[in-house]
């Protein structure tokens, strides 16, 4: 099954027995019923093996009266019910908890979600990606990394693990059913999104460093294509999703488009692009008139979560404010208006990037 292609806007989840629980699985079974590429641990400390892996399946949004948001392994935090992968990686006397989903709210804050608040992340090489150690929000020794697309966290529930063996956990995920992670990645971020496909509002979540936590209104939003993203010569043309903004997209062969989405309520278009090397490094731009919900506030507010630098500075001609998590490994953000229009880009944290290239990659923005 090809879960992104089953969504019915109109579903609910209204009947105690159509809801479903956890299932156990397997990393390589489970793919076919997630809208993530699903990755396997393949790097383990000497003493640990996988335990139980379990699939917690894709539902329309909806509570029945009688079933609670623990009942069926989601969220209380909203009524949407995306799918994920869990599995325990277990050694003596020692517990490792990871988690995979698709993070379709909004850019993972900072890159390090899950451990928001760590006064000093620290990051790790895994694999092409750049991942990151810290306390996680249950106050636990944690680390995460997204690839290929995927979130992945790690969370130690039992026992003590090193750095380095946290570390060598994420440097060691891979695909667990090629084919069937090679026909995700062919599907466009914005369509494999829980969110646009149900129609439904999605979490409010941090994005970085400067505070913006919007509520991005899926319900009303319109998946654009290359070419209708490419073909928005005139401000206001149907091409751009009924909205009077212009995106901007990066210059050179850096990046490529992952995909994009108008809100033409919003007056606003988010755009996705990935590291051409890796596949997998992402760089978020939302453009949005000044009235908009979607609209960064200027001067921005820090958020709540420590940061290498914020500051404002001269960029594409104007005053922007930038923000990073570290200058060498990112996150790193921007916020600015122009024409009228207000932009903010987040770039995750990458091994090909630093903040001086970051500011370069945002200057040399231009119309697509």
């Amino acid at each position: 099954m090809t879960v992104w292609r089953t969504a019915d806007p109109a579903a609910s989840l209204d009947a105690s027995e159509d809801a479903a629980t956890p299932r156990e699985t397997t990393f390589a079974d489970a793919q076919s019923d997630t809208n993530f590429v699903v990755l396997e641990p393949n790097r383990l400390p000497d003493d640990c093996r996988v335990g139980e892996v379990t699939l917690r399946p894709e539902q329309p949004p909806g509570r029945p009266g009688d079933v609670t948001a623990e009942d069926i392994g989601q969220t209380p935090h909203s009524d949407g019910n995306p799918c994920s992968v869990r599995a325990m990686i277990e050694g003596e006397s020692r517990r490792l908890r990871l988690k995979a989903f698709l993070y379709d709210w909004a850019p993972p804050a900072a890159s390090i979600a899950p451990l928001w608040r760590t006064d000093d992340p620290t990051p790790v090489t895994a694999g092409d990606e750049v991942g990151w150690l810290g306390t996680d929000y249950m106050g636990r020794r944690g680390a995460c990394v997204q690839r290929d697309r995927t979130q992945v966290e790690l969370s130690v529930v039992a026992g003590e693990f090193s750095d380095d063996e946290l570390r060598t956990v994420l440097d060691g995920l891979t695909p667990a059913d090629p084919d069937g992670a090679a026909a995700v990645r062919a599907v466009p971020f914005h369509r494999l999104n829980y969110w646009v496909r149900y129609r439904c509002p999605p979490v409010a979540v941090s994005h970085g460093v400067w505070d913006y936590a919007p509520t991005h209104p899926y319900g009303s939003s319109r998946p654009l294509s290359p070419v209708e993203l490419a073909t928005n010569a005139p401000a206001g043309d149907a091409a751009a999703g009924d909205t009077n903004v212009r995106p901007l997209v990066p210059s050179g062969d850096g990046y490529v488009l992952d995909s994009a989405v108008a809100f033409p309520d919003e007056d606003a278009v988010e755009c996705v692009f990935r590291r051409r090397e890796n596949a997998s490094d992402h760089l978020w731009l939302i453009a949005a008139g000044a009235d908009s919900s979607l609209a960064p506030d200027l001067p921005p507010q820090e958020s709540d979560q420590s940061a290498g630098a914020r500051r404002r500075l001269d960029l594409r001609g104007t005053t922007g404010h930038y923000g990073a998590l570290t200058e060498d490994h990112g996150a790193w953000e921007a916020t600015w208006e122009e024409g009228g229009v207000r932009y903010a880009a987040w770039a995750g944290s990458s091994q090909f990037l630093d903040g001086a290239a970051f500011r370069s990659l945002v200057d040399g923005f231009e119309a697509p």
